[in-house]
């Protein structure tokens, strides 16, 4: 049996989850900046070695599904943001790489990430709150 207390923990972690991705939503789109999973590629391939990684790396590492990355790499390609190449020692694998306008957008966009995060998020826990809610979101994540 679950106990009532973590039962009500998990649909307020839900609830703000939900809650928080929207509004950073809302608080990007307001300030003219890529959007939170936009970003979120972007990122994780900046980070990446050689600033690529396998399709199939990468949507186990964003927030959006799978299907939707397949559309988000569409449009970012488009834009140049990013180039598709495939796996030189297997040809059925395909990388998606940061190209240097993807980088150059992901830079312009961390002020405002940096701000509505601050804003939305950070401020609103003290240190040990936050040092509390890591160890517990890093144990929740481990497979």
């Amino acid at each position: 049996m679950i106990a009532q207390n973590k039962i009500e923990c998990y649909r307020w972690f839900l609830t703000a989850h939900a809650r928080l991705l929207a509004r950073l939503e809302r608080a990007l789109q307001e300030a003219g900046s890529l959007s939170p999973d936009v970003y979120d590629v972007l990122v994780t391939l900046e980070y990446a070695e050689g600033h690529r990684l396998r399709l199939s790396e990468l949507a186990q590492s964003v927030l959006i599904s799978r299907s939707g990355l397949t559309r988000r790499l569409d449009r970012l390609e488009s834009l140049g943001y990013i180039r598709r190449t495939t796996c030189p020692r297997d040809r059925r694998g395909t990388y998606a790489e940061l190209t240097e306008a993807g980088q150059r957008a992901r830079e312009s966009a961390w002020p405002h990430y940096r701000q509505a995060v601050a804003v939305l998020f950070a401020d609103r826990l003290t240190d040990e709150e936050a040092d509390l809610l890591r160890r517990a979101c890093e144990r929740l994540a481990a497979e």
